[in-house]
């Protein structure tokens, strides 16, 4: 599963951006959510725990669920090749 950026917004247009990566560990998909400063580099803050499932889709889902119960609007894009 490709590495995605999630942009989050609040009513008031704060924005917040996360890196979600998505990833097979042992028996089970995990999905990990990084903070991005305006410059777009990772920022070492917990975001959230890491969510698990059994398939990569369900992993994702949970982890932006958790995002949209926290912001008003959230939108996922693949993360552009560097």
């Amino acid at each position: 599963m490709p590495t995605e950026i999630v942009i989050a917004r609040n009513e008031n247009g704060d924005e917040q951006r996360f890196r979600l990566v998505v990833f097979f560990q042992q028996d089970r998909w995990t999905a990990e959510l990084t903070p991005l400063d305006e410059r777009g580099r990772p920022v070492q803050r917990k975001v959230a725990p890491r969510f698990y499932g059994l398939s990569a889709e369900q992993a994702r889902r949970r982890m932006i669920r958790v995002l949209e119960d926290q912001f008003d609007e959230v939108t996922a894009t693949p993360e552009p090749a560097p």
